[in-house]
Formats: C-alpha cells, structure tokens, sequence
C-alpha cells in the first residue's frame, strides 16, 4: 500500500503563518494601546502635572499670622520654616541664608534682616517659607510689609507649587506678589510656569509708584481662584492673569496647592550685585499674613481682610 501525503491548497496559509499573523497583531495591537495610554497620561500631564493628585492643606480654614512673640523669638514652628544655606539659590545670589536673620521684635512683627558687610565678605539673610506646614488651593492670602530699599536687594513676597520637591521649577510653579529689586519706586509682579520639562514661560507686570514703599507699610495681596490669579497692593489691582493668558505652548499648573514664602536676596542675576551706596544693614518688616478660603470671601473686596481678625 502507497502512502499519500494529505493535499495542501497552495494558496491557503499554513497553521504557523497564522500563528505568525495573530502574533504580530497582537503586539501592534499591545504597542498601539501602550502608545494610547502613553498620550493620554501625556496629554493628562501636560495640561493639569497632575496636580488634582496633591493634598489642598489649607482650603477651608482662616490663618492669621500676627507675630507676637518675645524680641528675637521665631515664627510660629506649626506654619514657618526657615531655610538656610547659600548656594546662589539658582539665582547666582551672593548671600547666606541663616536662622539668626529671621526673628520676631517683640513689636508684633517678624523681621528678616539682610547684612551687607563694607569689607565686601558674603552677605547674609533670611528666607522662611511654610512648606510642608501651610499651603492653599484657593482663596486670598494677604501680608502687611514694609520693604527694604538698596543697589542689590529683592525682597519677596511669594508662593511655589507644593510639588516643586518633585518636579522642579519652573515645572511646580511661581507667584510673586511682590518684588522691589534694587528700588520701591517700581513694584514688580510675576507668574513663571512651564512649557515642558525644562523650559519657562512669564508674564510680567511692573508699576512706577508715587512714593517709595519703603517709606511705609503696606498690603500687599493675592488671590488665587480656578483658571485665574489676581494681586493687588493696597486694594489696588496690579496684575490680573486667567489661564488663557498664558503663551502657547505654555502649561497653566496655579490650580493646585501653593506655599507662601519671605525673602530677602541679595545680589545675583537680578537684580545685579550690591554697591558702596547699599546699607550695610536692611530690614524687611511684615506686620501680619492673613489667609481667607475662597468661599469665604464673598463680597469684601481684594487687599482686605474681611473678617480675619487676630
């Protein structure tokens, strides 16, 4: 008896070249909804970084900071932290900050004081910030300060994202209510944000002031709400941005918990280097900090203090 091999249709596909198809439509199929998933959770980044994934802190409570306290006490440890080192501060800035520059006056203020030694050795300063103690999503949080004037000082008046230890700036996000580099005479007002991992956007506003605002306190104030930020000095509006604002391919990232920070740098990019006409001893002096939730504020109008009372 003769064998006689089974027919086989030329034209049909044999079992492995259909195992071999199903395989690789398979891992297209599985390289396809990787890249979907990788664009969604790109597209997710690019637009919020994630921040609705971060605690709101301080949300839907009132904070009063008056300062009271025994000359050369500290700010209160539950909301202040103060920062120390030098470093440049990514700024190339020429001070060191330290603990000793940051204390109370027994007056019902907290000073940060910036010395500027004539032998031209490394300045010192103070920074405090309440990160990790203190932060808020929305509502108004206002100082009353009376800034310092000199060649190569900024004092700062600002918030960061909570997630700057993570993401980096300019990634986590900046405000800065109020800075008076070198001069009073000129407030300055700024928001910085990213348009990737790396690269920056900024507005930008500036005001010629009829009087120096070291020559007194004054209020100082910004208001954070969904898709808008707004500042203000004396009640009087200097800087109103809402989320279309911000230049293409710029990502809006202020929707999200934020610090509050004081500084007083000396030196570095801007506002440029200190000189024989700067004092050798400046003081930055805040009264108080007030912080209302948004949904407090009802009609009471920006820069004051509703009813946040001590």
């Amino acid at each position: 008896m003769t064998a006689t091999a089974p027919f086989t249709d030329p034209g049909s596909p044999s079992s492995e070249q259909t195992r071999r198809r199903r395989r690789r439509r398979l891992t297209l199929g599985i390289a396809a909804g990787t890249l979907a998933v990788v664009l969604v959770l790109g597209g997710v980044w690019w637009f919020t970084g994630f921040s609705f994934l971060g605690a709101r802190y301080g949300d839907d409570s009132v904070l009063f900071e008056d300062f009271d306290g025994s000359a050369g006490g500290k700010p209160n440890p539950d909301v202040w932290r103060i920062q120390t080192g030098g470093g440049g501060w990514g700024n190339n800035e020429l001070q060191e900050y330290t603990e000793d520059a940051v204390a109370l006056d027994g007056d019902g203020n907290l000073v940060i004081t910036a010395t500027v030694p004539e032998d031209g050795s490394q300045p010192t300063s103070g920074r405090i910030t309440t990160h990790g103690k203190w932060s808020f999503t929305y509502g108004r949080l206002s100082a009353r300060i009376k800034l310092p004037e000199g060649q190569g000082l900024l004092p700062a008046f600002w918030l960061l994202g909570d997630n700057v230890d993570r993401v980096g700036w300019p990634a986590a996000g900046e405000v800065d209510i109020v800075e008076t580099p070198n001069t009073t005479r000129r407030s300055a007002h700024h928001l910085h944000g990213p348009t990737g991992i790396a690269d920056r956007w900024s507005l930008d506003e500036g005001y010629d002031l009829p009087v120096p605002l070291a020559d007194d306190f004054h209020v100082y104030t910004v208001e954070k709400h969904e898709g808008r930020i707004i500042m203000a000095i004396d009640d009087q509006i200097v800087m109103d941005v809402e989320e279309w604002d911000v230049p293409i391919p710029g990502r809006w990232v202020f929707d999200a918990p934020t610090h509050a920070l004081f500084s007083l740098a000396v030196g570095g990019n801007w506002p440029g280097d200190p000189d024989a006409s700067t004092p050798a001893v400046n003081e930055m002096v805040i009264d108080w900090m007030s912080f209302t939730p948004e949904d407090q504020l009802g009609d009471t109008p920006i820069g004051s203090t509703g009813e946040v009372t001590p």
